[in-house]
Order: structure tokens, then C-alpha cells, then sequence
């Protein structure tokens, strides 16, 4: 008697899902460090930049059973959640590589080894291009990524740009930001309690005081407390900030000169007394020194509801009803 077997093939779809590994190296100090992982998934293509990112407080652990933490806030819980740090400038679309170490619970605060170490390990062993990298991170790591890139001038210069967020007081001395021409992208809130915004109010300071070539930019937030970072800091779309910090990132590159800021000029004051009425704004007087204007961004800083139309073009137009 013959039997007939009848085979079943399950097919199961194989999906690109943006996700972190965990890797440890042995820094020069004798140091076990504990990291996460970031690969785009076009990463075999040309060089990609580079982003490492510091946790907060919250987020520290031995750098092995405990390394799951660091997945949980700012750009590591983005990557977690599928995003593939894929943005485009100018044009031109990029992803990051993102490595995110772990603190040890032994320190009180993030020690230069740590992004040291990372830097040498991305130079040596991934795809990389070494004149972007970048260094942010919120809380704590905020003020880990001040005192990285302001504890020397070499260290600085191996930076295309740093962005602390919600940062405690750490900048060790501004005047290595400073002759390093490093891009910095500051962004706190003034009713932060956890990390005062004066904490990164006086970096910007010291860093002003050493009259730089590249003067520091700084997004300050009215209102929000500590917590900005949950969703505004590192919001990868333009629902808090445009550009972002990501596409501000892809802006910078050591190898391009010094970029001054344009002069903004949206011409004289003008005023509706009307209850219904409408002007035009125009930012053809705006100019930029040391290139071209990529783009107009209109925003209402204060006074009434109005209508806003053509926000980001070179002309638009207010309406009152």
C-alpha cells in the first residue's frame, strides 16, 4: 500500500526592519563598553555619517544584560520603532550609522573614554566618513556631549557637529568649540527644573566669548519642561523643527568652509488695524554671504491667531478674520 504525503510550504515574508546590535569592545584603559549598533540597509553603499548618541540617567547599566535600556529613549527607541535614518538635504539623501553606548553605574557622569573609544572603533572597523561625525545626546548625555567636545581642541576637531539637548552644566572650556570651528545645535527649554536652560544659556557664552568663526545655533523652547526630548528633539519629520536635527546634521562637513548664517530680512514692520485684512511679507532683502538661500521658513513668534499662507516660500501671506 502506498502512502502519499502531501508537503506544505509556509512562506514567510522576510521584512527590512531597522534595528540595533549589541556589540562591546575593550577600551584603551582596560574599560568594557557596552554599545548598540546601528546599520542603515543600504550600509555596503557609499560612506555614510556617523551619529553617537549618549543616553540619559535613567539609562545606565553594566553594558551587557542591562544594555536593552539604552533602546528605550532618543534616536536608539526611533531605530527600535523602525525608522532607518534615511533624510534628505539639498537634494541629496543619506542615512546615519548610530552607535549608542552604555554608561557603567559607577560613573555620575558620561567620561570622554567612552566616545573616544567609539570614534577610533567606527574609524577602524565600519563604513563610515570620518568628516562626519556627529555627537548628541539629552539629558545627562547632553552634558556628556558638551564636555566631550569642549574638553580639548583635538577632540573637537574631530567633530562635523554636536547637538546636547536639555544639557546639566558641563562644558569644561568653549574656546576648544570655538578654535575647532565645530557646528553646534543646542536645544534646551526655559522651564526645564531637571537641567536649568541657563546651563546651556552660559555654554553658548563661553563659547561667544572666544569669538568663533561658526557661531553656535540654539533652539529654546518656551514651555514643555525636561521631557522636550520625548518627542521634539529628535522628531525625524518637521513637526517640531525644520530642518531638523538630522537633515541639519547631512548640512555639515568638515571638509566645507566655515558657513555663516544669512541675514534675514523680512522688510519694514506693517500692520493690519482692520478686523479683516491681509499683507504680504517678502524675504527678497535676505541675503547669504558665503553661499545661496536654500529655503524660507515663516513663523508666527507671537501676537494673534492668523492665517499663514506659503510658509516656506520667498513671499506670504497674513491674513486676520
Amino acid at each position: 500500500m502506498k502512502r502519499f504525503y502531501t508537503l506544505f510550504l509556509v512562506l514567510i515574508p522576510v521584512l527590512s526592519i531597522a534595528q540595533s546590535f549589541e556589540r562591546h569592545l575593550v577600551a584603551a584603559n582596560g574599560e568594557r563598553i557596552g554599545f548598540l549598533e546601528f546599520l542603515p540597509p543600504n550600509y555596503s553603499g557609499p560612506k555614510h555619517p556617523l551619529i553617537i548618541f549618549l543616553h540619559g540617567v535613567g539609562e545606565k547599566g553594566n553594558g551587557t544584560s542591562d544594555l536593552r535600556r539604552v533602546g528605550c529613549c532618543g534616536i536608539p527607541s526611533y531605530i527600535k520603532r523602525g525608522n532607518k535614518m534615511r533624510f534628505t538635504w539639498m537634494g541629496k539623501t543619506e542615512s546615519f550609522v548610530v552607535l549608542s553606548p552604555q554608561l557603567s553605574k559607577k560613573y555620575g557622569a558620561w567620561q570622554p573614554f567612552y566616545t573616544d573609544e567609539l570614534i577610533k572603533y567606527a574609524k577602524a572597523n565600519l563604513n563610515i566618513d570620518p568628516n562626519r561625525i556627529f555627537v548628541t545626546g539629552l539629558s545627562m548625555g547632553g552634558g556628556g556631549t558638551w564636555n566631550f567636545a569642549s574638553s580639548s581642541q583635538v577632540r573637537a576637531e574631530q567633530l562635523a557637529g554636536i547637538a546636547p539637548v536639555v544639557a546639566p552644566c558641563m562644558m569644561t572650556n568653549g574656546c576648544n568649540i570655538a578654535k575647532a570651528s565645530l557646528p553646534v545645535m543646542a536645544i534646551h527649554v526655559l522651564d526645564d527644573r531637571d537641567a536649568p536652560a541657563s546651563c546651556t544659556i552660559n555654554a553658548l557664552k563661553s563659547i561667544n566669548s572666544c569669538s568663533p568663526s561658526v557661531t553656535p545655533n540654539v533652539i529654546m523652547y518656551a514651555s514643555g519642561g525636561h521631557y522636550v526630548w520625548v518627542k521634539r528633539a529628535f522628531d525625524t519629520a518637521h513637526d517640531y523643527q525644520n530642518p531638523n536635527m538630522f537633515e541639519w546634521f547631512l548640512a555639515q562637513n568638515k571638509t566645507y568652509a566655515p558657513n555663516k548664517k544669512p541675514n534675514a530680512n523680512a522688510g519694514k514692520d506693517q500692520y493690519i488695524t482692520t478686523t479683516d485684512g491681509s499683507i504680504t511679507l517678502s524675504g527678497s532683502a535676505s541675503s547669504d554671504g558665503d553661499g545661496g538661500i536654500v529655503r524660507y521658513i515663516w513663523t508666527r513668534l507671537s501676537g494673534q491667531e492668523w492665517w499663514q499662507g506659503c510658509p516656506q516660500y520667498l513671499d506670504t501671506l497674513d491674513e486676520r478674520h
